[in-house]
Order: C-alpha cells, then sequence, then structure tokens
C-alpha cells in the first residue's frame, strides 16, 4: 500500500509561481516552514492504513528547520519530486557529515521509506528517536515498524507517541490503523473517534475516512456512511477525502460496495480529472467488477497522464498474468526497469512475469537482481525464489531462502506459511502445522493460515479442528471459494455428504468456472448415487478445462458403470492423449477395446479396472504462497496473484 501525497499550500505555490515566477517566493517560504510537507496518506485495499498511516514522512521528526548546506536543499528538492535515486547519495553524504543530528537521520530515514526502502530506513529512524526521542520521532517510528510487519514494535511506539502526546491525532490514527487489522475494533474504533473529534477540518476529514473504514470493517454500514458523509461536510472540495471514502468501499469484498465506490469515483473525477491515483481506483473498481476492458482503459489513460506512475503499470501486469497474456506482461515490465533500472520492485515484478509464464532460469535470475538492487535485504524477493526453488523441486535452496527472509524480517507470516508447505512436502506434518500455527501466532486474522492449517488437519483426519480453522478462514475471507471447497473435502471425507455438496454448490455459485470443485462435487454426487448429476458436473468441469485428466478419468468411469461404452472410450482416449503413461487408463481403454462394442457382455456398474486412488480434492488450493511486490515509489500497493 502507498499514499496519496497532498500539500495543503500546493495550489497557492503553484499560484505564486504563475505570478513571480515562482523561484524565489517558493524559497522564502521554503525557509519559513523548514520545507515541511502535509501529507494525508489514504489506502487502496484497506478502509485503514496497514502499514503506512502516519508513516514516517519528512515533515516530523527529519525535515526541521532550512536547509544545512547547499547540498542538502539539493536534496531535499530532488527527493520531493520523487528523484529518489540523485537524492539519497546526497542526503547520506549530509548524514555522515552530521552524524550526531537527530533531524537528519530523521528526514534520511523518512526518505528512504518513501523511496520503497523501509528496511534500510529503520536504523536511521531508531538513530533520530534515540538521539532525540519525541511524540513524532516514536510515532514515524512505530508506523515503520508496521510497515515492516513488526506489529508489536509498531504498537509499542504509538502507545509512547500518544503517552509523551495524548492529543497527536496522527498517532492515534496510526494505532487505530493498527488495532483494526489486530481485530481490536472496539479500541480502533474509539481512537478514530477521539481523532476525528479535533484538529483542522482537513485533519477531522482524514480521520473521519478511517473512522468509516473501520466502521465497515465492524460491520457498522450506517455508522460508516454517517462517518462519510461528515468528512465530505468538512472538506468537500478535497479530492483525496472522497478518493479515500471510494477505497474503503473498495476494499470489502461485496460488489455492491464497489458499486458504491463508483459514483464517489465519478465526483472525485470531476474534481480531479488530470489525478492518475483517482483513474487507477476507477481501473480497480472495474477490475473488481470484472470489467477488464474498462479497466485497462482507465490504467492507461493514467498512465497517458503520468507515463511513470507504477502502480497502474502494475494493474496492467496484473490484468495481462490473469488473461495468460504473457506478451503484454511483458512489455510492460519491461518499460519498468528501463524507466527505474535501479528499483528493486522492477526486477521483482520481472522475475514474476518470467515465473508466470513458465520461464524459470530468467525469473531466478531477476529474483537475484532485485535481491542485488536492494543491496540483499529484499524478504519479498527471497520468498519468491523459495517459491520458485520449491516448485523446481530444491527443497533445500527453499528452504535457506525462507530461512533468509525470516532472518530479514522475523515478523513475516507468509514465510512461515511456506515453510509449513515444504514440510508437508517433505513428509513432516508435525513441524507443517507448528509452522502453521507460528503464523497465525503472528497474524490471528491471516485468513490464508487458517487455510493452511484446515486443509493440512483434513488431511491428517482431525474433521472437528479442520473445519474450525477453515471456519475462520471463511469469516477472515468471506466468499473464498478456497475455503468453500476445503470445507466441502472435510465433510466428504467425514462422511457428511449433504454438507460437503453444499459447500461445493456454494462455492462454484460465487466462481463456476471451479474445475476442482466440479469435479469434488461429482464425486460427492456419485457416492449419494446421483450418478447422472455427478456427470453434469463433470461434464461443465471439462466445458472449462477440457484436458482436465481427473475429470477425464471421472467421466471414462461414470460411462462405463452406465453402460456407455463408446463415450468411457472417448474418455479413456482422451485422457491417454493427456496423459499417454496413465497405465490404468490404458488397461481400460484395452479392456474396453476388446469388447469391440459388444455391450451385451459388460455389466454395468462392473468397472473394468480399479479406479486408483484420486488426488485429495483439496491439493488443487494448495499453491506455495508466493510474496506480491511491495509498493514503493508508486501509489497504491499492487497485489499481483
Amino acid at each position: 500500500m502507498s499514499r496519496l501525497v497532498v500539500d495543503r499550500l500546493w495550489p497557492m505555490l503553484v499560484g505564486l509561481a504563475l505570478l513571480l515566477s515562482g523561484a524565489l517566493a517558493l524559497q522564502a517560504y521554503a525557509g519559513q516552514r523548514g520545507n515541511a510537507e502535509v501529507r494525508i496518506v489514504i489506502l487502496e485495499g484497506a478502509p485503514l492504513a496497514d502499514e503506512d498511516a502516519g508513516e514516517a514522512t519528512p515533515d516530523g521528526t527529519g525535515a526541521e528547520g532550512p536547509p544545512r548546506s547547499e547540498r542538502h536543499a539539493k536534496a531535499r528538492l530532488l527527493a520531493r519530486r520523487a528523484e529518489f535515486q540523485a537524492a539519497l547519495p546526497l542526503l547520506e553524504q549530509e548524514v555522515a557529515a552530521n552524524p550526531e543530528e537527530a533531524g537528519l537521520a530523521g528526514e534520511y530515514g523518512a526518505w528512504l521509506a518513501a523511496a520503497g526502502r523501509p528496511d534500510r530506513a529503520l536504523p536511521w529512524l531508531e538513530k533520530a528517536d534515540r538521539l532525540r526521542p519525541s511524540p513524532q520521532s516514536a510515532l514515524d517510528l512505530g508506523a515503520l515498524r508496521a510497515r515492516l510487519g513488526d506489529r508489536a514494535g509498531a504498537e509499542a511506539d504509538l502507545r509512547r507517541s500518544l503517552a509523551l502526546r495524548p492529543g497527536l491525532n496522527a498517532a492515534r490514527v496510526a494505532l487505530g490503523a493498527l488495532l483494526l487489522r489486530k481485530g481490536e475494533t472496539a479500541e480502533a474504533i474509539s481512537l478514530l473517534e477521539a481523532a476525528a473529534s479535533s484538529g483542522s477540518n482537513e485533519d477531522r476529514a482524514g480521520a473521519l475516512v478511517r473512522l468509516g473504514g473501520a466502521q465497515l470493517t465492524a460491520g457498522r454500514r450506517a455508522q460508516a456512511e454517517k462517518a462519510f458523509e461528515e468528512a465530505v461536510n468538512f472538506a468537500p472540495a478535497r479530492p483525496d477525502v472522497r478518493l479515500g471514502i471510494a477505497r474503503a468501499w473498495l476494499s470489502t469484498d461485496a460488489k455492491e460496495d464497489v458499486r458504491r465506490a463508483l459514483p464517489v469515483l465519478a465526483r472525485t473525477l470531476e474534481l480531479a480529472p488530470d489525478v492518475p491515483s483517482v483513474l487507477a481506483a476507477v481501473g480497480r473498481a472495474r477490475e473488481r467488477l470484472g470489467e477488464d476492458a474498462a479497466a485497462a482503459d482507465a490504467y492507461e489513460r493514467a498512465l497517458r497522464l503520468d507515463p511513470s506512475y507504477h502502480y497502474a503499470r502494475r494493474r496492467l501486469i496484473r490484468l495481462a498474468l490473469g488473461n495468460r497474456d504473457f506478451s503484454r506482461a511483458q512489455r510492460e515490465v519491461e518499460r519498468l526497469v528501463t524507466d527505474g533500472p535501479d528499483a528493486p520492485e522492477h526486477h521483482f515484478l520481472a522475475a514474476l512475469v518470467a515465473d508466470r509464464a513458465g520461464r524459470r532460469d530468467d525469473a531466478r535470475r531477476a529474483y537475484r537482481a532485485a535481491i542485488g538492487a536492494a543491496r540483499g535485504d529484499y524478504p519479498e524477493a527471497y520468498l519468491n525464489l523459495g517459491v520458485l526453488e520449491r516448485n523446481a523441486g530444491d527443497l533445500a535452496a527453499a528452504r535457506a531462502a525462507y530461512d533468509t527472509a525470516l532472518r530479514q524480517r522475523p515478523a513475516y507470516p507468509a514465510a512461515w506459511l511456506n515453510i509449513g508447505k515444504l514440510e508437508e512436502a517433505r513428509a513432516r506434518p508435525d513441524d507443517a502445522e507448528r509452522a502453521y500455527l507460528k503464523a497465525l501466532e503472528l497474524d490471528p486474522r491471516h485468513a490464508a493460515g487458517w487455510l493452511q492449517l484446515g486443509q493440512l488437519r483434513s488431511e491428517r483426519g482431525r474433521w472437528a479442528e479442520a473445519e474450525a480453522a477453515l471456519l475462520r478462514s471463511l469469516e477472515l475471507r468471506p466468499g473464498s471459494t478456497a475455503a468453500l471447497v476445503s470445507l466441502g473435502v472435510v465433510a466428504a471425507r467425514a462422511g457428511r455428504l449433504d454438507a460437503a455438496v453444499d459447500a461445493y454448490r456454494r462455492a462454484l455459485a460465487i466462481d463456476p468456472r471451479q474445475v476442482a470443485a466440479h469435479l469434488d462435487l461429482a464425486l460427492a454426487l456419485e457416492r449419494q448415487g446421483k450418478s447422472e448429476e455427478a456427470r453434469a458436473e463433470v461434464l461443465k468441469a471439462l466445458e472449462v478445462d477440457p484436458g482436465h485428466v481427473a475429470s477425464l478419468r471421472e467421466l471414462a468411469e461414470l460411462e462405463q458403470a452406465a453402460g456407455r461404452l463408446p463415450a468411457a472410450r472417448k474418455a479413456l482416449q482422451d485422457l491417454l492423449d493427456a496423459v499417454p503413461g496413465d497405465r490404468p487408463a490404458r488397461a481400460s481403454l484395452a479392456g474396453l477395446l476388446a469388447l469391440d462394442g459388444d455391450a451385451a457382455r459388460y455389466q454395468p456398474g462392473r468397472r473394468l479396472k480399479p479406479r486408483p486412488p484420486p488426488t485429495p480434492p483439496s491439493a488443487s488450493f494448495r499453491p506455495a504462497v508466493a510474496q506480491v511486490p511491495p509498493a514503493r515509489n508508486a501509489e497504491p500497493r499492487s497485489a499481483i496473484p
């Protein structure tokens, strides 16, 4: 996730620039303000900031007073233009020349964070806080720790900030966001209500947007709508406020909420027709509604306004990957790398595209390039490299990569999830379960963690525990088809076929193109003696994927059992076209051909060859968990699956 940055006085400064040729007036004003920016952070994908709320920015601990030197002034100017590649070395020289200045250490750390290098920023913000502790330094440090996934450390720093200055609204908002992620909704709402009750109109509007998002999370839609309405009343001309409201609606899993976001975005576009982030939010809404062409058009319009707007380009990559248009994805990622060859994330995305396209060696090289560009400190890249090595069959290399990711980010649930999958592959279910529980200890609201734990317990025959974990996953991620299908698998394995059929049908109502769900439903129906209904589900699976081996096998079995020998032969021939070495299928086909169409010699309901043990139905829902690229210099955070 990243930020919409709005300088409250920017329009006035632009006006002065036009009237007075700008430079002198801007310089004088910057001297008065200490060149501080005012930042309103509104996030995409969540009603409140998970990691960026109150993020360390160069307006608190950092940019205090006038520049120390011409080099410092130049570095600030470049940083404000987001020219971090040129700005950061100058700032590094400045802090080296003034090693005991808290303000410089904080400023350097803040700009490192803004440049998408939070791990490198952390020691500088720690140093600034150690040299001169203050409410702002604690706030900046806590926000950065949250961004890095250290929730315990973040909470301690944010509470310290509020202890030093109880009325610091930015700390209230940041802590409220963090508590919301932890599921402590009541305290989060209390903090946000306090933040929304004081401060300037614009500050109150920002807090109200977050409060409304929290109310949505708590299921209090009426209160959320009231908070959003009040936010607009406090700042009716602020497009970022309306954009935040739209993003809050987009953060839910309900399509009706996506549709609620669209008119808000339409009004935002009227206020800010040339702001790329607004067009990107429109694209995101269209994408959520399955309108890929409209989404791509919005992202492309955002890129025409700002070709360097990396978030929009990343979303185009997502769309291209979703449509398996690897050539389009490759073109877009090549543009990213060309625009910013030193940006670690760009190489990360290049690796992701290569991996999805099956170019494993190219993907491995690109992950290594990303790690190199990040000076070795890139836990997300190590995590994905581990997934790649695991898929390549090198479990030792995969474990080494996961361990490196954890050394760099100890509070990293996704790394523990992948270690769990690795232990399952090594037939060490106890170790796998401990890894999943560790992930959930770090993040009790991690839906994927509960899903993996439930699936593992299902395979170990612990039906009640499995069902409890899967229901928790579904509660945290309503409408999750993976959780629904896994619940169906648990019920089927436990012999509760009616419950299994219900779960599979609920999953297919959400996504009718789930091949595994159709097949699992067919298996359950067959066990209920409903062979024709089972056959219909298998045919639906094959409509989606004509070469799905397990469905072809099941179809052949059903056709044999019903005495439809020509149809059974065709299914077996199709199966052997897909898997020529399938011995049970070849033996069954040979038996059918030996009958030479003599159905009288065939006994319906009797199988020519015993069916091989099926792959557990839930297996298709259990891939290794790859990490999506973190937001670095673009808004908002991408989520490429």
